[in-house]
């Protein structure tokens, strides 16, 4: 069973690099980035965000961990009585495992937590497994964007 800690100076440093290269990754396949230009764009994004680290006001960084086993992390952010979810993780190793369901139900106990009355997850068009698990969760489909390129 996972439980929700939160992260830690030193383990927020860690997985930052995962962060900017994951968004990075994102963005270049969804077509708004360039190779070139994505790396530096995420970074810029994620410090601009995350102004004062782990401490900026509102956001929650929380690792999820099974038993003492660090197995993933989330990033969720409060604005008036909605969260929002920047990120979640379930770290490679540990994918068979099919945590996501469990991780959901820890976003949704933290939400109650902190007195919420929406969540909202954004998910990459291509990213057909989470939207399934979110589907599968409750969540609603509230926005579709559709581009081509010319």
């Amino acid at each position: 069973m996972l439980k929700l800690e939160r992260m830690s100076e030193s383990d927020f440093n860690m997985v930052k690099g995962k962060m900017i290269s994951d968004y990075a990754k994102d963005k270049v396949r969804v077509g708004y980035w360039s190779d070139r230009d994505a790396l530096e764009l995420s970074k810029e994004a994620l410090d601009k965000i995350l102004n004062d680290g782990i401490s900026t006001p509102n956001h929650y960084l929380l690792d999820a961990y099974e038993d003492e086993i660090k197995v993933g992390f989330i990033w969720m952010n409060k604005f008036n009585n909605e969260i929002f979810i920047n990120n979640t993780c379930i770290f490679d190793e540990f994918q068979e495992k099919e945590y996501e369901l469990e991780l959901i139900e820890l976003i949704e106990e933290k939400a109650n937590e902190l007195d919420v009355k929406k969540i909202n997850i954004h998910s990459y068009g291509y990213n057909e497994k989470n939207i399934a698990i979110y589907k599968k969760m409750g969540y609603d489909i509230t926005d579709i964007y559709l581009n081509k390129g010319i």
